[in-house]
Parts: C-alpha cells; structure tokens; sequence
C-alpha cells in the first residue's frame, strides 16, 4: 500500500491523539492539536481554489498542484505549512530565506507560486517582489515572530486565519489523498537559480524518510 503523507498523519493523530507532535520554544502541540491546525489550514486554503487540478499521470512533466511557498524559519508553522498544503492537495515548497530579492522573484516566478506562507521579518523583502511577479500569489499568510513589522498588502495574519478556518474537510477531499500526490523541493541555488524537482510523495517517504512496512 503507498503512502500518503497527510493520511498517514492522519491516522497517528486517530490513534495517538495526545502524544506529542511538535516541541520547540513556543511550546509542545499534540498529534490532535497539529491535525486541527493543518485541517485548518488546509481548508483555509481550499476556500481559496487551491488544491489538485488534474490526473498527476496526465503529465509526468508538470506538477498538477498549486503550490504554497513556505518562506519560513525552522518552526511548528513550517510543518503546518507542509501537512495544511498536502491536504488540500496543493504542494508545498522550500524557500531558502537567505535569497535576496533577485532570486525569490526568480523562485516565486519558476513556481507559479499560489500561496505564500511567511515570518513577519520577510515582510521588507517580500513586499516589493510580490509587486513584480507574474501572477500575484492569492493567499499571503503572515507569521508573527516579533520582529514589528505590519501585514503585507493582502496579508492575513497566520494564527487568526486559523482560527477563522474549520477542521471539517469535503469527504470527496479527504477521499482524494494520495501517494501520487506530490512532494516537491528546489535547490538552493548556489551554483545557478534554483531549480525545482517533483517526487511523488510514495517514493519520498520510502526514499528520503526511510518509511519501511514492519515486515521490512
């Protein structure tokens, strides 16, 4: 059977509700707390059109998903960004936050970015890009980290879009996860412009996380 990563947390949360998820300096989440979030915001994201547009096999060569750009120190809201994208059937990927803004125009630009999900500190940086790039991402979603700066243009702060959002996901939604469904991630771009490759999200965890059935 392949996996599906936003199933298969799922499934630890239905079993392991209160064990812990995520630890870090603003506290310790459960498995259900991280599963509200990510429902969240995978719903906030789907009230938006975002999600899965077309058979992954139509095409080997194009990602049929929006993408989230998750312009994010290491943190809980990383994670969220990943799970909340996947199960709403978009994909998320990395942004390297030391880009100045010449190559996260660039990365935005290469990956028809939807969506955008980002620590308040960023704001300088990014607010003049989104101005210059082809298409305008429709969800901005702004971290608070104490740095003082003021929600973009469009913005919407990150903990009051959740909280805004619900938990409850269209069965047909739900029904559609999948292990074709993509994991995708660039480079950082140190020998040229960064470049993004597609791995279906089956093979990413076998490969990459070393997810092994108990039998072996």
């Amino acid at each position: 059977m392949e996996i599906s990563v936003a199933a298969a947390t799922e499934a630890i949360a239905a079993a392991h509700p209160d064990r812990d998820a995520t630890v870090s300096a603003g506290g310790v989440r459960s498995w259900q707390e991280v599963s509200g979030r990510t429902r969240r915001l995978a719903a906030l994201l789907g009230d938006a059109g975002l999600g899965h547009h077309r058979d992954t096999a139509s095409s080997e060569s194009v990602s049929p998903h929006d993408h989230v750009a998750l312009y994010l120190h290491n943190g809980p809201e990383y994670l969220e960004g990943m799970l909340g994208a996947w199960k709403a059937r978009a994909a998320s990927f990395n942004v390297n936050y030391r880009y100045v803004a010449a190559e996260l125009r660039y990365l935005l630009d290469d990956a028809s970015t939807a969506a955008v999900i980002f620590h308040e500190c960023f704001a300088p940086i990014l607010g003049p890009v989104l101005d210059d790039l082809r298409v305008r991402p429709s969800v901005l979603l702004q971290v608070a980290d104490g740095s003082g700066h003021a929600l973009l243009q469009g913005a919407v702060d990150y903990e009051s879009a959740l909280a805004a959002s619900t938990t409850d996901l269209p069965a047909e939604l739900v029904a559609g996860w999948s292990g074709d469904d993509l994991y995708i991630c660039y480079t950082g771009g140190t020998t040229g412009m960064p470049k993004g490759t597609m791995w279906r999200q089956a093979d990413f965890v076998v490969s990459a996380l070393g997810v092994r059935q108990r039998s072996g």
